[in-house]
């Protein structure tokens, strides 16, 4: 394992510390994002991790202490929501069938829109499940998660990813009224939360699937998410929640000048997909906030580990030149099935270039 005791003078709590303080660090931080893969080192099954937040709890933590050059937290949640929450079933990952939960449609018509009733947010999908994971967080020091899938990720869920896709250009008015119930649940959970833990002590990961460019164009973003995203965020700040990851999943490089419009807090982190130019995204988003990514999740998962030493070499090369500071992040979850040779792979590689002095 690489020792990056002789190098560091930060911890990896002083080190994130210091960069949303606009600082000067060591070296560049790694966050993993990792879930499954933080399930397969604690040996238990993905279905167990995501159906037992205290299990999962326990194998970030188990994470932190295998990887103390890390800048990590115990992590929780999946971007296939909406469904559930709604009155749907969650499909699980047992016996590692998938990376992560999934769902079944639970919508099939535009008319049954109007007739779908708000659930308690107390109660809904995976909402208990994170309660009893912020809950482990606070007692550990910990902030409490937020809600922070984009209204149209979740309402995809509730009617199908396919479905959605068509419905956006056959019936927008439906649309646009499932994305209202949608950041209605939404900011009533956010709600609760900050009414528990208060907003200092919160955080959210906005995950950003379903607005790719890959999937949608600039001018439905526009037209079909932006502005509920804006009305969550503009609640955000109304609240006094400072701590925000945007993960941007696959390429969303039409849709960044849009962000700039998005009230989010500064030192906001821009969290890329390996679709995206990390020197593009760098000027889009400016000094104010922070970049992070954008390592090849396939080079992680199936490259040798000169492929994984290029690819880093990459992302460093381009993501220290960001003048509002960067963090070393795997373009989205890290593969459960990473081999550990890959990540001694990447370790050795930002020991060797990733430091600022």
């Amino acid at each position: 394992m690489i020792d990056f005791t002789r190098k560091d003078t930060l911890t990896p709590r002083e080190r994130l510390t210091a960069l949303i303080a606009c600082k000067p660090i060591d070296r560049v931080p790694f966050n993993p994002f990792s879930m499954g893969f933080s399930a397969r080192l604690f040996g238990i099954d993905r279905g167990e991790f995501y159906r037992n937040p205290e299990k999962a709890f326990a194998a970030g933590l188990h994470l932190m202490e295998t990887y103390p050059w890390m800048n990590c937290r115990p992590s929780y949640g999946w971007a296939d929501r909406g469904s559930w929450e709604f009155g749907g079933k969650v499909i699980w990952p047992d016996n590692n069938r998938f990376i992560a939960p999934g769902s079944e449609p639970l919508l099939h018509t535009p008319q049954e829109v109007d007739g779908l009733a708000d659930p308690d947010p107390e109660l809904a999908g995976m909402n208990p499940l994170i309660d009893r994971f912020n809950a482990l967080n606070r007692r550990h020091g910990f902030p409490a998660s937020l809600p922070g899938g984009t209204p149209t990720t979740l309402a995809a869920g509730i009617v199908g990813r396919s479905t959605f896709l068509k419905w956006l250009l056959r019936y927008p008015e439906a649309v646009h009224g499932l994305q209202k119930k949608v950041t209605r649940f939404l900011l009533r959970t956010a709600e609760r939360t900050i009414g528990k833990y208060g907003a200092g002590n919160c955080s959210v990961f906005c995950g950003v699937p379903m607005e790719s460019n890959q999937l949608i164009p600039v001018e439905m973003f526009a037209t079909f998410a932006k502005p509920y995203i804006r009305e969550i965020f503009e609640f955000y700040r109304s609240a006094g929640v400072v701590s925000v990851v945007v993960h941007l999943c696959g390429d969303h490089t039409a849709n960044l000048a849009h962000w700039q419009d998005i009230p989010l807090p500064p030192r906001t982190v821009f969290s890329i997909g390996h679709e995206m130019d990390l020197e593009k995204t760098s000027a889009a988003i400016g000094k104010t906030h922070i970049l992070g990514g954008n390592v090849n999740n396939q080079i992680l998962h199936r490259g040798t580990e000169e492929d994984v030493a290029t690819e880093v070499t990459r992302c460093l090369t381009a993501g220290m030149k960001h003048p509002g500071g960067f963090i070393l992040m795997p373009a989205c979850e890290l593969p459960p099935d990473t081999p550990t040779e890959n990540l001694e792979a990447l370790a050795g590689t930002l020991s060797e270039r990733g430091y600022y002095q």
